[in-house]
């Protein structure tokens, strides 16, 4: 008698969850959508990024490499204080492959420094190494604000 009681309480907990989820029909729609733009010598970066609630962010970055191929993807993340850190994926030039890597900003004075840190890999993914605090004094791209793009290329 008991199995058939916890059958029906599963069933009803799926079918109950199942229809609270909106399976992408209605994503939430961004606070605030902000363009950066950083230069590196004869390499150029730009972003843009749209906030959402929480803290939580989305966004495009592409990296243009001076006589290499460039970065493109997309980013996710989230603001911890005024730092913000997010999963890259990302492609190199046209080759299909895609990568992930964990990138992290400092927001100073309206602009996001790009940090530098040790990573280390844990089942297949790549995080910042805890132990070891982010360089934000040695990174290479500062991202100014900009106007936003209908694209980014």
């Amino acid at each position: 008698m008991k199995n058939p009681m916890l059958i029906c309480i599963a069933l009803a907990s799926t079918i109950l969850y199942s229809c609270r989820q909106d399976n992408g029909k209605n994503p939430e729609k961004p606070i605030a959508t902000n363009c950066y733009m950083a230069v590196d010598g004869k390499d150029t970066a730009r972003m843009e990024l749209q906030s959402f609630s929480k803290g939580r962010v989305s966004g495009n970055l592409v990296v243009n490499y001076y006589k290499k191929d460039d970065n493109h993807g997309e980013f996710e993340g989230a603001f911890k204080g005024d730092t913000l850190f997010v999963i890259y994926s990302f492609k190199i030039g046209k080759n299909p492959t895609g990568y992930k890597n964990p990138l992290a900003f400092l927001k100073k004075d309206n602009k996001l420094v790009m940090g530098i840190g040790k990573m280390e890999g844990v089942l297949g993914r790549i995080y910042f190494r805890k132990d070891v605090p982010i360089d934000f004094a040695q990174g290479r791209f500062t991202y100014a604000p900009v106007n936003c793009k209908k694209e980014l290329k």
